[in-house]
């Protein structure tokens, strides 16, 4: 930005000085002052400094200068000081300029946006909006930077609110001259109106963004703006652009990805992209992720891939919970010997919920027809509250069953 500024700043001062070295000696301009300054401009552009002050020294001395060649001199120690970057001087010089009477409209608009910029360079933000806002005053067609930098003395103050305004007005004024507006307005905007909180403007300048200057963290921000605004369905939509578009490489984002995919009731697809990511290494292989990825298949009721993801879980900790669920994905297979053996296997580590893992070795058993174990796991179930009734009429069940057999002869 400060190269930016600097080049509008050097063509502003460069304007001004030639502006004065172009008037005639005269009334207004005496010959010896002319030549002075014209030998002190061409000094500058030589970079002889140390001349230009001696030629600049040598009209100061002079005391009965008109306030035109006071003015031209002060602009042109403003310009001197400028090229040798002490814009604190310069800015002094320049606000002399200013001090004379009868000073050339012309010269004073130029000299007020030249503060305007070198206030703003040197962080003098309320100087700056001072001088800008006197040189749109007087200014004809003030074009959008203007704006811009009005904008953004508001912003660098903490008027954040009042930011928007000469940004929105730059655009406008862009559009009328037939200009396209540059991405860095939008994204002053874009700062704008998050740090204020108004998410459907927000929203409108994201899309501009993600439009016409598309890059990830637009996109990022887009499906960010769209879940604070409860639109869960364009929050995916935009952060799978951003997927499709090869930005999403983290892996923190991938997995993000994935959760939202889910909360969507798209399991299948977030378990695409879990497995490709765990399986290449962009995705960290921790028992939170596994886990997760476990949760996607079962969801899609892909089981076998399900026990895969949860075993590599398990791997990785020592979680009782993990084999539960391992357990019930064997169960939902009817693989009944594994179900009951890694539920066991889950109550040895230990779960929150133990009785939800006797009914299931109790109907484990059943199936295998082992009613002496699946009796014993439904009396344990009996002992808790929550699945005393379901686990009562079970035993009761298994006793009929296995009483009914014994009259066949079958057991």
């Amino acid at each position: 930005m400060a190269r930016r500024l600097f080049t509008t700043l050097f063509v502003s001062l460069l304007m001004l000085l030639l502006l004065g070295s172009t008037l005639a000696a005269g009334p207004t301009m005496r010959q010896r002052v002319y030549e002075k300054l014209s030998r002190a401009q061409e000094a500058v552009e030589a970079q002889d400094f140390e001349k230009a002050y001696d030629q600049l020294q040598d009209v100061e001395k002079i005391k009965d200068l008109s306030p035109n060649e006071a003015a031209q001199l002060y602009n042109a120690f403003g310009y001197t000081y400028f090229n040798q970057e002490r814009y604190a001087d310069a800015a002094d010089a320049y606000e002399k300029v200013l001090q004379q009477e009868g000073l050339a409209p012309v010269m004073r608009t130029g000299t007020l946006y030249t503060l305007g910029q070198l206030h703003f360079h040197l962080e003098n933000y309320d100087r700056a909006l001072e001088f800008l806002q006197q040189w749109l005053e007087v200014a004809e067609n003030p074009g959008p930077e203007a704006y811009i930098l009005l904008g953004q003395a508001h912003y660098q103050l903490g008027q954040v609110a009042e930011a928007a305004v000469p940004v929105r007005k730059a655009i406008e004024v862009a559009g009328e001259r037939g200009r396209e507006p540059l991405e860095n307005w939008f994204a002053l905007l874009r700062v704008i109106y998050f740090e204020t909180k108004d998410y459907e403007k927000l929203l409108d300048v994201l899309e501009t963004l993600v439009t016409n200057w598309p890059a990830k963290e637009y996109w990022l921000h887009l499906s960010s703006a769209y879940g604070e605004m409860g639109d869960s369905r364009k929050q995916l939509a935009a952060y799978e652009m951003a997927y499709e578009q090869g930005y999403l490489q983290r892996s923190a984002e991938l997995v993000l990805l994935a959760q939202l995919l889910l909360q969507a009731e798209v399991p299948y697809r977030a378990g695409v992209i879990l497995q490709e990511g765990l399986d290449s290494g962009k995705i960290d292989s921790t028992a939170a992720n596994w886990r997760l990825l476990s949760q996607a298949w079962i969801l899609a009721q892909e089981h076998e891939d399900a026990i895969a993801s949860l075993q590599k879980a398990a791997s990785l900790t020592d979680d009782g919970e993990l084999y539960a669920r391992i357990a019930q994905s064997h169960a939902n297979l009817s693989q009944w010997e594994k179900a009951a053996e890694v539920a066991a296997t889950a109550l040895e580590k230990g779960v929150d919920d133990p009785q939800d893992l006797h009914m299931l070795r109790g109907m484990a058993y059943y199936e295998l027809g082992r009613f002496g174990e699946a009796k014993q796991a439904f009396s344990q179930a009996v002992k808790t509250e929550a699945t005393r009734n379901t686990a009562s009429k079970w035993l009761a069940y298994v006793e009929r069953e296995e009483e009914r057999l014994q009259e066949l002869g079958v057991q």
